[in-house]
């Protein structure tokens, strides 16, 4: 379970609040200097442990069930934050608020198709397709 992997998969969820903290609308102020700075930061970080924590895991051959069912779960915590943030904000507003929703509505369908199917014992691997999808995701929401 405390595979380097799992960790890095782990701190990704645990560090969503921090991320949070920096995106919050109370820092207008400063925002563009100090807080969206570290959170855009903070946020590229973030987004190479879900890199480094799947590619780990495969390399070390530690692919654990942990971490299968953990990292989808961070990556759909960490956009969401993300997208609820920039619109808490208005970074993300008017009609942008669509794919915005469109986006979170499809992360919960996978999640609760995943869960369902998980029920019926049928597997749901991630697809390559899938990994791009996410990678694009990251980089779009970070920019």
């Amino acid at each position: 379970m405390l595979t380097l992997p799992n960790l890095l998969t782990l701190s990704r969820i645990l560090t969503v609040p921090l991320l949070v903290a920096l995106l919050w609308p109370a820092e207008m102020g400063a925002r563009w200097t100090t807080g969206y700075t570290l959170a855009f930061a903070l946020y590229c970080l973030m987004g190479i442990t879900d890199y480094f924590d799947g590619y780990l895991a495969r390399a070390q051959g530690t692919v654990s069930k942990l971490g299968v069912f953990l990292d989808p779960i961070a990556d759909k915590i960490m956009v969401g934050a993300v997208i609820l943030m920039l619109a808490a904000t208005r970074d993300i507003a008017g009609l942008h608020i669509i794919a915005a929703m469109i986006i979170l509505l499809r992360e919960i369908a996978v999640s609760g198709l995943r869960e369902f199917l998980a029920g019926l014992q049928v597997s749901v691997p991630v697809s390559r397709l899938a990994k791009w999808k996410t990678t694009f995701q990251l980089i779009a929401l970070g920019a």
